[in-house]
């Protein structure tokens, strides 16, 4: 994002929070190519087993309506604060997914259990989709990140899910670069314990 747009941005959020409601709209306009992409960045990299399977336009769609409700009840301060609640609310809507698809895939591994004729089909072997130990693996990592302490929370959103450099942290959060280096290893140690069936942190 350049900074021409994070100003225009910025200027979004405080309109909001001056109570200009047109505001509302305007931001999630603005913010929509990045929204898109960051929804795209977080289904590829965390939740694997639904690519493929959910359009990634409908992800977007469903995380701008609860984005609408969420700005309702509260205001961002800043275009950090703004991304990181999108992260929050494109993470709700996968996990929603998921549940469904565990849910899913209970039902057709019980007993007489069918796949519906709405399903996409059987797996090839290499896919994981079908995998619910997988899906339960990454359910605890999303639920984890909610229950991080702050700091750590916010570096790991802002490099994990929105893609910004650690230097570009140090700079957004006013901290030095070696305190980002260590709230990211503290938080994906955290993270990483017990849940060895996913891959790397990259």
């Amino acid at each position: 994002m350049t900074a021409d747009a994070t100003v225009e941005l910025q200027v979004l959020i405080d309109r909001l929070r001056q109570g200009d409601r047109r505001a509302c709209r305007e931001l999630l306009e603005r913010a929509h190519g990045r929204l898109r992409k960051l929804a795209g960045r977080i289904l590829s990299l965390s939740f694997p087993a639904l690519r493929g399977r959910h359009d990634l336009d409908s992800i977007v769609d469903e995380t701008w309506l609860r984005l609408v409700q969420a700005l309702e009840k509260c205001e961002p301060a800043t275009v950090t604060d703004f991304f990181r609640l999108a992260a929050h609310k494109i993470r709700q809507v996968l996990l929603d997914l998921t549940g469904r698809q565990r849910r899913r895939l209970g039902r057709e591994a019980a007993p007489g259990g069918e796949a519906s004729s709405t399903d996409n089909g059987p797996a090839e072997p290499s896919d994981q989709s079908h995998d619910p130990a997988r899906l339960a693996l990454w359910t605890e990592l999303h639920n984890t990140v909610a229950a991080l302490p702050e700091q750590e929370r916010s570096v790991f959103e802002m490099h994990y899910y929105l893609g910004f450099p650690q230097t570009e942290i140090a700079r957004l959060l006013g901290l030095h670069p070696r305190k980002v280096s260590y709230l990211w290893v503290a938080a994906t140690d955290k993270l990483a314990r017990g849940l060895s069936g996913i891959e790397a942190f990259g």
